[in-house]
């Protein structure tokens, strides 16, 4: 299975056309996917997307109960409610719907940011800062994890 990996920043047009980059849609192409499935990200203001197979996939691993859990069916709600299917132009563009460039409040360029089976769409400024905290919290566990391991000693 190929992943999705690397940061790429390209150029959103003013009809909110961006172009997924190669890599992304190579990961896709392999899986027989002629476009993407994104939606709002639970985690971040971005738009996170995927292939439909992933969705596909998440729907499998849902329980088949009549009445689901709170956050099951609010996960559910969140991500399935929102979901469109974004098919490539012949230049391997997508268009992103209005409300998703509002979300993630992109403008003039987006950031795609793999994430193995999944990559988030970024505007680059928020990326830069979610990324420095990100690192500082990083620092900052692996700080205390070795202080914990001197204590144990």
């Amino acid at each position: 299975m190929k992943s999705f990996i690397g940061t790429f920043v390209n150029k959103i047009d003013a009809k909110g056309r961006i172009s997924v980059p190669a890599p992304f849609r190579a990961v896709l192409q392999t899986k027989s996917l002629s476009g993407v499935t994104c939606y709002p990200a639970l985690t971040g203001p971005c738009i996170e997307g995927c292939g439909l197979d992933r969705i596909e996939a998440m729907v499998e691993t849902l329980p088949d109960e009549p009445i689901p859990s709170v956050d099951e069916d609010a996960i559910a709600h969140l991500i399935f409610a929102s979901a469109r299917d974004l098919p490539f132009d012949g230049g391997g563009r997508i268009v992103l719907p209005a409300d998703f460039l509002k979300k993630a409040s992109l403008t003039d360029q987006g950031a795609f940011v793999g994430k193995g089976r999944t990559f988030q769409i970024w505007n680059p400024s928020a990326l830069e800062t979610a990324q420095a905290e990100m690192f500082e919290r990083a620092m900052a566990e692996r700080e205390a994890q070795l202080r914990a391991r001197k204590e144990a000693d």
